[in-house]
């Protein structure tokens, strides 16, 4: 039986009205020369392609990157050949996704400096994430070694070759350098924040100046197809990489190697959990509030971290329904309470007065420690709730034992009154 192929789609983010006249407007601003090249003297060109990157549902089996690219190739291609037009921007686009689909997959790897000291002879710590194997490792394959002098002109981060540390090597299956690049970057970031989180340690002394993340990424990630190296036609670097951050230390090295297995079960689970979605956003969320160096990105990250676990997809609860439902433990709850409401204050403070507070580094401690309790009980016994609905559902009944006995005996007397029509057992 014949299969259809994966089709491109318009989304219900933007509507025919406003699609049409984006296409109109990138129209009237553009200019064809006469050897077929498209140019353009507006910067709003780049703002009105961006925009119409919601304006499509492209196949689950494009990554995010790959969607990008086509979005930008497809309209370039559709005003060469004329008008733009639903009819042109979609044919463009289901060409270039049929000949992406058809891409053979080839290996691809990706290498990059990692904020920990290896022993000599320290033998390889291996993991997996979806079809990406990961390593920490002591040396490179000859194939990756890049010369000091080549290493010396990378731009735009001006840094030495991190000597002595540890490397982290990636490699995985993809069809071109944005899937890749997707699914790497992806399994390496699970990675990471399952990591810092696991090793992370009750901050007592303040780190409002530095990162309180083990593990750093360097300041380059090195891709190679096939063995051959792609750097030189485009550069992966980390933003966030701050040279002044790594001082690794011999104790967080050892722990770094010691935690691997842990780590490795922590990956299975979550890669089969039926919360991956939810525990995945709050663990990214976590790594980037354990990086950054400002305590008040750190505070509004870790709130999300908060805001994922105890909110579904769907939903946009008060304030005050989040912090009851993520102290459904604590018993008595007001103190926590009043602990996550004072951070509350201080997370809106900053976001919608640009205000920052840095005399609350013990609550964002407080906050972490938190989150990262019930996300690793989630993490390692909640794979028996369908999804995470269940899981707001349990949170949401009262915590008092008779509000509860209450509650049980409602559900008995309603479910005897669709069976019997009577609530009583007589």
């Amino acid at each position: 039986m014949l299969v259809s192929k994966p089709k491109v789609s318009f989304s219900r983010s933007i509507d025919a009205s406003l699609r049409n006249r984006l296409f109109s407007a990138i129209q009237a601003a553009t200019q064809i020369d006469g050897e077929g090249r498209v140019s353009w003297s507006l910067d709003d060109i780049d703002q009105y392609i961006a925009v119409l990157r919601d304006a499509f549902d492209f196949p689950d089996e494009l990554s995010r990157r790959e969607c990008g690219r086509i979005v930008w190739d497809g309209i370039i291609k559709a005003r060469k050949a004329g008008k733009l037009t639903d009819s042109s921007v979609l044919r463009e686009f289901q060409l270039i996704t049929d000949q992406r689909l058809r891409e053979r997959p080839v290996k691809f790897s990706m290498w990059s400096r990692l904020s920990y000291r290896p022993s000599a002879g320290e033998p390889d710590r291996l993991f997996s994430y979806g079809d990406v194997s990961m390593r920490l490792s002591g040396k490179l394959p000859r194939y990756m070694h890049i010369p000091e002098e080549e290493m010396s002109k990378l731009q735009p981060i001006p840094t030495k070759d991190k000597v002595g540390c540890g490397f982290f090597i990636a490699t995985t299956h993809a069809r071109n350098e944005a899937n890749a690049a997707d699914k790497i970057f992806g399994a390496t970031e699970i990675l990471h924040a399952i990591y810092n989180l696991a090793l992370r340690p009750w901050n007592i002394m303040g780190s409002e100046q530095r990162p309180e993340a083990t593990l750093l990424m360097g300041p380059y990630h090195f891709l190679y197809r096939e063995g051959k190296p792609l750097h030189h036609k485009s550069t992966w670097y980390n933003q966030n990489f701050r040279d002044e951050h790594w001082n690794p230390t011999s104790s967080e090295s050892r722990k770094v190697i010691a935690s691997a297995k842990s780590i490795r079960r922590a990956l299975s689970k979550l890669e089969e959990h039926p919360l991956k979605k939810p525990l995945s956003s709050c663990l990214l969320m976590m790594n980037d509030g354990m990086e950054a160096a400002d305590m008040s990105r750190r505070t509004l990250r870790y709130w999300t971290a908060l805001e994922r676990l105890f909110q579904s997809d769907d939903e946009t609860v008060p304030y005050d329904k989040l912090i009851r439902r993520s102290t459904y433990l604590d018993d008595p709850a007001d103190l926590a309470r009043a602990k996550l409401n004072r951070l509350r204050r201080i997370r809106n403070s900053y976001v919608h007065m640009g205000v920052t507070d840095n005399e609350h580094h013990q609550l964002t401690q407080y906050l972490a420690d938190h989150v990262k309790a019930h996300l690793f009980y989630l993490l390692f016994n909640g794979d028996d709730f369908a999804n995470h609905g269940e899981f707001i559902e349990m949170v949401d009944l009262p915590s008092d034992p008779s509000s509860l006995r209450r509650r049980r005996y409602a559900i008995d007397r309603r479910e005897r009154m669709i069976e019997t029509r009577r609530h009583r057992h007589d």
